[in-house]
């Protein structure tokens, strides 16, 4: 073999790579990028009436919302902030996909896209995703999906947002991302209601067993209490329990972890009457 052929079979051998290399490449460029633009929930906008529940699941937000004639509800039956179930549901339906991402569930991780159901730990959550379930009126599931770390630098007022679907591997950077409250408390109106002291009618606190009652009678307000117990009234503290109810917020609610409980009932001018909620029983009640 001359020179001349060693060179010209060397030349042709190292562009033989550099095309492999190259074809190899853009392989995959368009396998990445083959659904870019596609929307991602597909026919969301012509289901999303049909949409009864929406379950929200990560490690700070465990909510469900539920269809209520033409908005949704907390089951909590706390009221939510205005706008925040119209945001979601638009942010959902603006999804775009950007490009596939990996398939490796090794690498889920490092995305936020584990299954938040895979979560033991009352600490950690980095990792986890947020995942959203769509359920149908007819007790199906329209869609449930993974959403994990944003990404700033994807086109678009939002950015973008990893996502996956739970039974499959494969993730995406969408083009958008879902719009939800960070903590759970975030989801509802912080003054829960309130009522002008003019219009407060009566207020009873009661266990299975004693009732104490303050009522305004022209213009007083009276207690009533079981006979069998003997303390002087302090009128000027009857006025403590219309602040109580005066402004009722969110924070102001807690779980209980006893199940010694007592109610605390009121009614205004329209004779409406409101349970206010339960409370732990103090020891010397």
């Amino acid at each position: 073999m001359t020179k001349k052929s060693f060179l010209n079979l060397t030349i042709l051998s190292f562009l033989s790579i550099i095309l492999a290399a190259v074809s190899i490449n853009f392989n995959s460029q368009t396998y990445n990028f083959s659904e870019r633009d596609s929307v991602f929930l597909k026919n969301f906008t012509k289901n999303v009436n049909d949409i009864a529940i929406i379950s929200i699941n990560s490690f700070d937000n465990n909510i469900d919302l539920v269809k209520d004639e033409n908005s949704y509800i907390s089951t909590s039956g706390y009221p939510l902030k205005k706008g925040i179930w119209e945001k979601l549901i638009t942010s959902l339906s603006l999804l775009t996909i950007e490009e596939k991402k990996t398939n490796d569930p090794k690498r889920h991780v490092e995305l936020n896209l584990l299954s938040p159901e895979l979560n033991k730990s009352d600490l950690e959550s980095e990792g986890y995703a947020t995942k959203i379930t769509l359920t149908k009126k007819d007790g199906s599931i329209f869609s449930s999906i993974l959403f994990g770390k944003t990404d700033p630098s994807v086109g678009g007022l939002s950015g973008g947002q990893f996502a996956r679907m739970p039974d499959g591997n494969q993730s995406f950077l969408l083009k958008g991302a879902i719009r939800i409250p960070t903590s759970k408390s975030d989801w509802f109106e912080s003054l829960l209601f309130t009522i002008n002291n003019k219009d407060f009618l009566s207020a009873s606190l009661s266990n299975k067993t004693k009732i104490f009652k303050v009522e305004t009678e022209e213009k007083i307000l009276k207690l009533s209490y079981p006979k069998n117990l003997n303390f002087d009234v302090d009128q000027s503290k009857l006025t403590d329990i219309r602040e109580t109810i005066n402004g009722f917020y969110l924070y102001d609610v807690r779980k209980s972890k006893t199940k010694n409980l007592i109610k605390l009932a009121f009614s205004f001018k329209n004779n409406y009457l409101h349970t206010l909620g339960n409370f732990n029983l103090p020891d010397e009640y």
